[in-house]
């Protein structure tokens, strides 16, 4: 199971953020000080580290050496700082990512797409599965995840002459199109209804880790989501709003490869 260590010194958000946590299938241990969370590094073995900024003693982004010496594990800074602070602190850190208070479940599953090595033992959504797409004489095959009607619609049409095109507008049914169906690419929005694009994103670094290199993000999430994403392992990210028209080329490209 993933486990997440939380340190903060308010109990109420310890608490908040190990129910969410635990709702979506991960383990937690809690820190409340320096000596909880030496004593949680001595006990358990986390895969993420989810730290306050501004713990009492010894500030969060001033710890990074002291959990590395205990254990090699990713670092999350949590602050109710200002954006412009916490960038500054964690740009001085050596923590891997940071988040904004209050924590979601779309922040949380960020991190934990862009660090995750292990499967967290949690039921995927039952939908019913639809077929591939048909055998057609277009040579790409394409799922379009984008809950924006209009924008799907236009992406469409411009791939219509080159790909044989899904489209799906929420991530749980996507997930169930990726399970049963083949594509040569995915473009993916991030902001889903139901399951976010970095559920997406999850499903595939653990069930279909060959599909990243032909998925394309397209995005007009803010650089506290974007981080999260190594661009390294996807085919592209295309910040919203972009030139659609450009799609086929990008598509075909990745096809290609």
């Amino acid at each position: 199971m993933f486990t997440i260590l939380i340190v903060d010194d308010n109990p109420s958000f310890r608490m908040q953020a190990a129910r969410l946590c635990e709702r979506e299938g991960f383990g937690t241990v809690t820190a409340g000080n320096i000596a909880e969370l030496m004593q949680a590094l001595a006990s358990s073995t986390p895969d993420l580290v989810l730290i306050d900024i501004e713990l009492p003693q010894i500030p969060g982004h001033r710890l990074g050496s002291l959990i590395r010496a205990r254990r090699h594990v990713p670092i999350v800074l949590v602050s109710a700082l200002s954006e412009e602070r916490v960038r500054r602190l964690f740009e001085a850190s050596d923590a891997d990512g940071w988040i904004l208070k209050p924590l979601t479940r779309d922040k949380l599953i960020a991190a934990v797409t862009r660090f995750a090595t292990k499967q967290p033992e949690e039921a995927q959504p039952s939908r019913a599965a639809e077929p591939a797409p048909a055998t057609s004489d277009k040579p790409y095959r394409v799922l379009v995840i984008e809950d924006e009607h209009v924008i799907a619609a236009r992406i469409e049409s411009v791939l219509d002459s080159i790909a044989s095109v899904t489209l799906v507008s929420e991530g749980d049914i996507a997930i169930e199109r990726l399970t049963h169906g083949q594509y040569d690419c995915v473009l993916l929005d991030l902001a889903l209804p139901r399951l976010s694009g970095f559920d997406v994103l999850r499903y595939l670094m653990i069930r279909k880790p060959e599909l990243l290199k032909a998925t394309v993000i397209m995005t007009a999430a803010a650089d506290e989501s974007l981080q999260f994403i190594d661009s390294a392992t996807v085919g592209g990210i295309l910040r919203k709003p972009f030139a659609i028209a450009a799609l086929s080329d990008i598509v075909a490209s990745i096809a290609k490869r």
